[in-house]
């Protein structure tokens, strides 16, 4: 009887944790899927499959950051006009991942965010940029080797005026570590965990060289 029970919870354990992980295979199938997409149309479908994935799982942080992610994504890629609710659906699934796990990729995504409301309103700048800048600091106090805090600090940076503190000089250091880290990362094996930044990072650098 005793060895039967045994062999119940070991079964009831495994049926748990192959429930706990079934948004794992989903979710990644959803990111490859966004990374492949070609045009904004295409990304919001996945978008909208990828929050469907996160309110399945109220208790993952991974469903509803990706879900907050590509909404950001949406956006930049269709602007205000293309996608006005994108902000405020990247808004709700970010405060869910906060609220499950409020990590230095979650607190980096959430200065992302500040980051996007500036798109719309450029007037809001000394109210969003310090707000970034604040975040990102609390994102690097948690993780110092996040290379997506080191380029979103970069980019805030270089879209201050020197006058405030910003410009390319200020912004070199942290470009700099973002992309010493990204070449330090796994990028081959595809994964659930945030490895967005390194495009991002090749534009912001391309931009600067330009410049000069």
């Amino acid at each position: 009887m005793k060895n039967l029970l045994i062999v119940l919870i070991a079964v009831f354990a495994t049926t748990f944790l192959t429930a706990q992980n079934n948004w794992e295979a989903p979710l990644q199938a959803q990111i490859t899927a966004a990374q492949q997409a070609k045009t904004p149309a295409e990304l919001q479908v996945v978008t909208s499959a990828l929050e469907r994935i996160a309110l399945s799982n109220p208790i993952e942080w991974l469903p509803a950051y990706h879900a907050a992610y590509y909404n950001s994504q949406v956006f930049w890629r269709s602007g205000k006009e293309g996608c006005d609710a994108c902000l405020d659906q990247m808004d709700k699934f970010l405060t869910s991942a906060e609220e499950i796990d409020n990590n230095s990729e979650v607190l980096t995504l959430r200065a992302n965010y500040y980051q996007a409301k500036l798109q719309g309103s450029p007037m809001m700048a000394p109210y969003y940029g310090p707000k970034a800048s604040g975040m990102l600091k609390v994102a690097l106090n948690v993780d110092a080797d996040n290379p997506r805090a080191y380029l979103l600090m970069g980019q805030n940076l270089y879209y201050t005026p020197a006058m405030f503190g910003g410009g390319a000089d200020k912004a070199k250091p942290f470009l700099d570590k973002a992309a010493k880290l990204f070449a330090e990362a796994d990028t081959t094996t595809p994964t659930i965990q945030p490895s967005w930044g390194k495009r991002a990072l090749d534009q912001m650098n391309r931009q600067m060289a330009s410049a000069e």
